[in-house]
């Protein structure tokens, strides 16, 4: 129907009502209405996918596939066979990653769904992926609902991954005797820190940097608005010798936000300051300086701290550089301005 006669059927409802539903009141009731009218399921409980945050315990999203991998078989630590597959869905509002676990996988690949195809996937469970972005989670011996669907039992939230592979891009060992050993990692889905501890201190120490490794039964952790990986006395790590990851490409400075993801960048050194000694919170004594980077989508700030505080006395106004593992954070004047952290990699390009 023609938006007018869409805007007179709303206000006629508000009429019938004699003043009691707002115009958005107006709109779903009428929404319930030409649904039943047509046959189809409208879904008004399904939330838009701008507005999904991490923590969630029971969310449903709807909207159209962008990409599918691939299905993957991993083996669990009691010996049983998992299945994921990871969906790239998005609706009017923006995009989300979708891992679908065990049945749900196999449903998405014995449908031979691909993009352009519709997906509404109910009761499931949110949470901060590797590189810091929320990812949208489902396992279900029922399966995702697809296209429109009726009532679906509600789905355990407490499945979670227990394979992850990456690359290692840095690698350094603590000062203290038991660890960890931090890195710097990449894969797919992005950037993020990883501590290994006990044995897989000195493992992951020995396979070195660019090495690509699949951990099994990491734990995440998030301290300081950080996500890290952490893989322990009960994680294993193998090396993979046949299997290789692509870095991230760098992000325009435009497409930055806040948040605990971790991102590359690159541009144009146009501010720069010397270092400078302070104390922190905890009272460590730390450098800090401070550089100004613009791409031709925008500017922003960058603090660079400790050891990386030194690398601005080699920077001329007008160099290029590439920033690997910044974290952005809206300052207390609402600007948007990023900082170094423990395994930054800042290079002359």
């Amino acid at each position: 129907m023609s938006r007018e006669e869409l805007l007179s059927l709303i206000e006629r409802k508000k009429q019938e009502s004699h003043g009691l539903l707002s115009d958005e009141g107006a709109v779903r009731l009428l929404a319930q209405q030409l649904a039943g009218l047509s046959g189809e399921g409208v879904n008004i409980s399904d939330q838009r996918i701008s507005s999904v945050q991490a923590g969630l315990s029971d969310a449903t999203i709807s909207g159209e596939i962008l990409s599918v991998s691939q299905l993957r078989e991993f083996q669990r630590s009691d010996g049983s066979v998992g299945k994921l597959v990871r969906v790239k869905l998005k609706d009017g509002s923006g995009q989300i990653t979708c891992v679908l676990w065990d049945s749900t996988a196999e449903i998405v690949e014995k449908e031979q769904l691909g993009d352009g195809s519709r997906l509404r996937l109910a009761h499931g469970y949110t949470r901060l992926g590797l590189a810091g972005e929320v990812e949208f989670h489902l396992g279900s011996p029922t399966g995702p609902s697809l296209g429109s669907a009726g009532s679906e039992e509600r789905v355990p939230a407490s499945i979670s991954p227990e394979t992850v592979r990456v690359r290692i891009r840095k690698l350094q060992k603590s000062r203290g005797e038991n660890g960890p050993a931090w890195a710097l990692c990449e894969n797919e889905d992005g950037l993020t820190m990883a501590k290994f501890w006990d044995d897989n201190m000195e493992t992951v120490l020995s396979m070195g940097e660019g090495s690509v490794i699949t951990i099994k039964n990491p734990w995440m952790t998030e301290r300081n608005g950080m996500v890290y990986l952490n893989a322990g006395a009960r994680s294993s790590i193998t090396k993979e010798t046949h299997v290789d990851i692509e870095s991230p490409p760098p992000v325009t400075i435009a497409s930055i936000k806040p948040g605990p993801k971790l991102y590359t960048t690159r541009g144009v050194v146009v501010e720069r300051t010397d270092p400078r000694e302070i104390e922190t919170r905890e009272g460590r004594r730390t450098r800090v300086s401070n550089i100004r980077v613009e791409d031709g989508t925008g500017k922003i700030r960058v603090a660079l701290w400790d050891n990386h505080a030194q690398f601005v006395e080699s920077l001329r106004m007008g160099d290029a550089i590439r920033l690997t593992g910044i974290k952005a954070r809206e300052s207390s004047n609402g600007e948007l301005e990023a900082s170094t952290v423990f395994l930054t990699q800042i290079e002359k390009s």
